[in-house]
């Protein structure tokens, strides 16, 4: 496989991935003034229950990655009161590289029950020609873009890829976050 296509997979990811990020970013810079929360209202009462909304997070994370971790970015800012940005920010990250973990270490293990064959029939079948073709390099594209992070690595598991070597090339999981979290710091700020 050429590295150029490699790479315009990964541009054409990382493009899509930035345009929802800045709806997102849009969405969120429109309506951080327009809606005012109290703090008696339901989502200043989760809001300010940071066990909660990381609870929330994980499973999400877990399960394919249902809510973007950049909506939790979103939260840390607005309304979790009296709490540090970064803090959150490193929590968000270490859970969701976790789940990639937990995820691949299920597909690893996991891969013959029936759970797995129906998780992989449902939603990872489509990702397997993917990793066909790239390889370990999909790790890095479904790291930094919208592409479900946990489905990859459970696909990349399943094949008994590497531990080490899956440990080290998911750490550009943390890359995203601090980029992102950054574009969400400096958007709250607008």
């Amino acid at each position: 496989m050429p590295t150029t296509n490699k790479y315009k997979f990964l541009f054409i990811n990382l493009a899509k991935g930035f345009s929802w990020f800045m709806v997102l970013l849009l969405l969120f810079i429109y309506f951080k003034d327009s809606i005012s929360f109290q703090a008696d209202s339901g989502l200043m009462k989760y809001g300010n229950s940071p066990i909660t909304v990381f609870l929330i997070y994980s499973v999400s994370e877990i399960i394919v990655g249902i809510l973007p971790p950049e909506l939790f970015m979103m939260w840390s800012l607005e309304l979790a009161q009296y709490r540090n940005y970064i803090a959150d920010l490193a929590l968000l990250a270490i859970i969701s590289y976790a789940a990639g973990t937990v995820s691949y270490l299920f597909g690893r293990y996991f891969n013959s029950t029936v759970l797995y064959r129906y998780l992989r029939k449902k939603y990872l079948r489509k990702y397997e020609e993917n990793f066909n073709k790239y390889g370990g390099f999909l790790l890095i594209v479904a790291a930094v873009t919208p592409v479900p992070y946990s489905a990859i690595c459970a696909l990349v598991g399943s094949v008994k890829y590497p531990l080490k070597k899956f440990l080290l090339i998911t750490l550009f999981r943390f890359a995203r976050f601090g980029v992102y979290g950054y574009f969400v710091w400096r958007a709250s700020l607008l």
